[in-house]
């Protein structure tokens, strides 16, 4: 694995990248107020396969450029997806998103459909339950949180979440968000102000209308687990997506929105779908 920092026309990401160099490239994006932590699980059986695989963390969370407000929005961040894959030299490229990352790749589609070879949507595509989006506004709670060491914040997140399969993935997903302040204490520094701008954003979207761009094989990873009582996939949502999208595909993962990251059929899914 390799650390970077790429600069793109819109400001520095922190990147990781994991593989062969001459793999063909895989870009992964992360949910709303996650990072690229997220992929750990999966990065790593791609680069196993053969793939160059790209996570970073979203400008405005964890370690990469907090810019201006006005800068955020799924397109500006669909763009910087592209760019990633500029700088790494890739013309043609796969994707995966994760949440919010799964929408980012579907504008990414629409924006350059001849260079994107097959994407990923990590439940998410489009409308939400209510009950789910209301957990992903709660959960942007925590970014206001100020501990005395990181491990004190780790615990509290797990103290009332919803992940059931807690592991040492979880530990380091968290941890990541966190940055040294004053009194040597500990705050994230992932921005709330760039979480809120990308979630009105995408509720401002009709999605239906993205499904009709999605000209390249397209998997939709579904969890049929619920989150706060409701799904971020709702079986309309899926259906749609199923019926506009050129050549869909669906993964079905008795698990929920977090613990998809990690769950062993996600990622062979993922694997047999990438090829």
């Amino acid at each position: 694995m390799e650390e970077l920092t790429l600069a793109l026309p819109s400001g520095r990401v922190a990147a990781e990248v994991h593989g062969p160099a001459d793999g063909p490239l895989v870009v992964c994006v992360h949910g709303l107020s996650a990072n690229l932590r997220a992929f750990d699980a999966i990065a790593p059986a791609l680069a196993g396969a053969g793939h160059r695989v790209v996570a970073y963390d979203v400008r405005g969370r964890a370690r990469s450029d907090i810019t201006p407000p006005g800068s955020y929005g799924l397109g500006a961040h669909a763009a910087d997806a592209l760019a990633v894959a500029n700088e790494l030299e890739a013309e043609t490229f796969d994707y995966i998103g994760w949440s919010m990352g799964a929408l980012i790749g579907m504008l990414g589609a629409s924006l350059a459909a001849e260079r994107m070879r097959r994407l990923v949507l990590i439940d998410h595509a489009g409308g939400m339950d209510e009950s789910a989006l209301d957990a992903v506004r709660t959960g942007l709670n925590r970014l206001a949180a100020i501990v005395d060491e990181p491990q004190q914040y780790v615990d509290a997140i797990r103290s009332v979440s919803p992940i059931e399969r807690w592991s040492e993935h979880w530990d380091a997903f968290y941890r990541r968000e966190l940055d040294r302040i004053e009194d040597d204490r500990w705050a994230p520094r992932t921005s709330r102000a760039a979480c809120e701008e990308d979630i009105d954003d995408g509720l401002a979207r009709d999605w239906k209308e993205a499904w009709r761009t999605l000209a390249m094989p397209t998997l939709l990873v579904r969890c049929t687990r619920p989150l706060n009582g409701g799904f971020i996939v709702p079986e309309a949502e899926r259906d749609g997506l199923m019926a506009r999208a050129a050549q869909p595909a669906l993964a079905e993962i008795d698990a929920n929105h977090f613990d998809v990251m990690t769950h062993e059929r996600t990622v062979a899914a993922i694997a047999e779908f990438l090829g």
